[in-house]
């Protein structure tokens, strides 16, 4: 069985991201599985009344685990480090994390933000950019986090990381930001429906739809090859060549 780890920053990333690559590898039976660094605790709630930040964290978790359900991620972990400040939480302990989800779920391809952040530029999303590269080559090493495999686990090297990425922008379209190469372009249409499903489970998330509408549901997810083996011309499939 083929095996796809997404590694990202916030609840809905999974679905703004990559929500019809996801549900497209689900449905073509690839196991899922998804490491979630923060709980989005310092956003807003779009209009849900919440109390605090814990109670808004609590909230967006089961909105993820709802996402995740709707668009066939079989395994998520979540990492509960403070929204907004990823690169001041200790780089180790997030590694760990993203380390231990590699090396136990062994997928073939790992994908994440690149290195500027995706178009937001988000501090959180460039941090999980180093951090998952990071912890891509370390998962396969026997002397990182060596108690992971006292435990059993075993090292891993996936075949593929790719980062997120997207064609270049027209003039005087925001944001403007310019992503990396695209060595992969997944067809996504027959499953925007259910991304659509999935960024509505994220109720908190529902101010920010004008948003996703304009920037999420292009026919086509994209993706640039950063490590591992490089990616036939014209490719389609985050699989294609392995």
């Amino acid at each position: 069985m083929r095996g796809l780890t997404a590694v990202f920053a916030h609840p809905d990333d999974e679905t703004f991201a990559i929500g019809g690559t996801v549900a497209r590898c689900a449905d073509d039976g690839v196991r899922c599985s998804l490491y979630c660094a923060t709980d989005g605790d310092a956003g807003r709630s779009s209009g849900i009344p919440v109390s605090s930040r814990t109670e808004l964290a609590a909230l967006r978790r089961d909105e993820l685990r709802a996402a995740c359900a709707v668009l066939g991620i079989d395994v998520l972990e979540c990492g509960g480090h403070p929204d907004g400040a990823l690169a001041a939480v200790d780089a180790e302990v997030v590694m760990a994390e993203i380390v231990r989800l590699i090396r136990r779920e062994r997928p073939d391809v790992v994908v994440t933000f690149g290195p500027e952040g995706a178009p937001t530029q988000h501090r959180d999303h460039r941090a999980i950019s180093r951090l998952a590269t990071a912890a891509f080559l370390l998962a396969d090493t026997t002397t990182a986090y060596s108690e992971q495999l006292a435990e059993g686990l075993a090292p891993h090297r996936a075949e593929r990381l790719c980062y997120v990425t997207w064609p270049p922008r027209p003039p005087g379209f925001e944001p403007a930001t310019e992503g990396q190469p695209t060595d992969i372009s997944v067809v996504v249409r027959n499953w925007l429906p259910r991304k659509r499903d999935a960024f509505a489970a994220h109720r908190t998330q529902q101010e920010h739809r004008a948003h996703f509408d304009r920037l999420a549901l292009a026919d086509t997810e994209d993706y640039f090859v950063a490590i591992g083996a490089p990616a036939p011309r014209g490719a389609t499939d985050l699989f294609a060549g392995l």
